[in-house]
């Protein structure tokens, strides 16, 4: 029998294996078994804990014991001596497998040797006891509030308590540390806090010591996929509409700038990422960040991250952003701007550069009040520089699943002289109760008919060829969506050829797929 084997036969009300958790999207009672990899298995249940969440259990094998583990350790750091390691993850791991092999030949063990093989790998090169939650696909975020459970955010189940126990301040503060040292920020007494990037890419912030937070050190990880989210996907997922996206690539296609607003975990990255796929390929691109997250398919594409040192040599996204105005960059996209690089920000908009950022606001009055307030301190009369406040939010369906869905898209047309409002037009708003977002029609877009039109030549009287192609570009994108083309890189290939052959034969060459 198998170590899953077992762990079935024990339980008194037998689980539904399934391939994929989607098929249970919604559900209001499940008990169900889905596989990681070889080695991790995730039961998921609707029985609610005492804390009122539903239940997440890792099945992994079983652990060699602790004098074993031990062994192991001594004669892996004897076999491996003073031997400089790989400097990818991949070839790490290679190695790690070919000398275990080795000397777990000459060690006993109660377990077989790919399981202690897999925990040594799991705890040595990887997370440790979160691995397991970092490589299930179907989990969003993961927190550790302290001691006691690990708790995460799951894309099909909602948030979920998981089998994971931290016991002791001792496994805790080591845990934290690990993690740390393997995204080469590690926290200390002098430096608690700290923003990072674990090695698959996911975004981590780690609080360190008791002083600082009473339950004891904490962490919490913002999952992350290597290949982005794309506007087709966004498009399935109801985040966006076709006509939207349309929208949208018609603006970037234009050099608009365009912030990406709403709460935390509302998917304002995700959407970025996506829509960078509609920048024009020939131009040169620069993004700045705290935590590397964002993915640009473009060939000259400048990716920039911030530094943080306990000394001299600290680097800051406000630094980042004045260096890249001497770059001539043509499109500046900032991971998310908070503090005085919002006012460069503006100031690159100025002078013509093109910017796109995320932005914590939920309406576009919040949004001015924070980008003219402390610290950014925007003058008011730059606002209208920005062209477009895109707002969207997380929340529950009809069945109580969670959602993501643009709400409100606003264009920026300027600042009212008398009552020092902001003036703008919300094109595109989302109807709650058919789950729709509303284009508000033809004469309702300030950009296409002031702005568009003007560089393209055309007069009032034949406004209606930008709608014509607006929708164009939707029944293209529409289209990418029922052919089931979601892969990021394969709707900019789509796009690219949009460009080379025109919108009209891009379509029959989709329809011929």
């Amino acid at each position: 029998m198998t170590f899953i084997d077992d762990y079935i036969a024990k339980l008194s009300e037998k689980p539904t294996i399934i391939d994929n958790p989607n098929t249970l999207k919604g559900s209001k009672n499940y008990n169900a078994i889905y596989k990681v990899d070889e080695y991790i298995y995730i039961h998921v249940q609707s029985t609610k804990a005492e804390d009122g969440y539903n239940q997440y259990t890792v099945i992994e094998p079983p652990r060699p014991k602790p004098k074993e583990i031990e062994e192991i350790e001594e004669r892996f750091a004897k076999a491996i001596g003073d031997v400089d390691p790989p400097v990818s993850i991949e070839e790490k791991e290679k190695l790690m497998r070919k000398t275990l092999d080795k000397i777990l030949n000459k060690i006993k063990l109660s377990v077989p040797k790919e399981y202690a093989i897999y925990h040594f790998i799991r705890d040595k090169l990887y997370a440790s006891i979160l691995e397991p939650l970092i490589r299930d696909p179907y989990i969003e975020d993961i927190s550790i509030p302290g001691l006691g459970h690990v708790y995460i955010v799951h894309k099909v189940f909602g948030p979920m308590r998981t089998s994971i126990v931290v016991e002791t301040e001792e496994e805790l503060d080591d845990l934290i540390v690990s993690l740390s040292e393997k995204t080469y920020r590690p926290v200390s007494h002098n430096r608690p806090i700290v923003d990072a990037s674990l090695p698959d890419g996911s975004r981590v912030n780690f609080v360190y010591g008791v002083d600082i937070s009473r339950r004891g050190s904490n962490l919490t990880i913002r999952k992350f996929s290597k290949v982005p989210v794309s506007i087709t996907q966004l498009i399935s997922f109801g985040t966006i509409s076709p006509l939207l996206a349309a929208y949208i690539w018609m603006m970037l296609d234009e050099g608009m700038n365009l912030f990406v607003c709403g709460e935390t975990a509302s998917g304002k990255t995700t959407t970025l990422n996506a829509i960078t796929a509609f920048i024009p390929p020939n131009l040169k691109i620069i993004t700045i960040e705290d935590t590397p997250e964002l993915t640009v398919p473009h060939a000259n594409w400048v990716a920039e991250v911030t530094r943080e040192t306990s000394g001299e040599g600290t680097i800051k996204l406000f630094d980042l952003l004045k260096a890249a105005l001497r770059q001539r960059p043509n499109y500046i996209l900032v991971g998310e701007i908070r503090d005085k690089e919002g006012n460069v920000a503006f100031q690159a908009m100025q002078t013509g550069h093109s910017v796109m950022a995320t932005f914590h606001a939920s309406n576009i009055r919040a949004l001015v009040q924070r980008l003219t307030g402390y610290p950014i301190e925007v003058p008011k009369s730059y606002i209208n520089n920005l062209n477009i406040a895109l707002f969207q939010t997380a929340l529950y369906d009809k069945k109580g699943n969670l959602i993501r869905r643009v709400i409100e898209v606003d264009e920026i047309i300027d600042i009212d002289p008398v009552t020092n409002d902001v003036v703008y037009i919300p094109s595109f708003n989302y109807d709650p109760v058919e789950d729709k977002i509303i284009f508000a029609g033809r004469g309702a877009s300030y950009l296409i008919e002031n702005k568009i039109a003007i560089r393209r030549g055309i007069d009032r009287r034949n406004i209606g060829i930008l709608y014509d192609e607006l929708n164009l570009r939707a029944e293209f994108l529409k289209l990418l969506v029922e052919k089931k083309v979601f892969n990021y890189f394969d709707v900019w290939e789509n796009i690219l050829r949009v460009r080379q052959y025109g919108l009209e034969e891009a379509i029959r060459y989709v329809r011929a797929i």
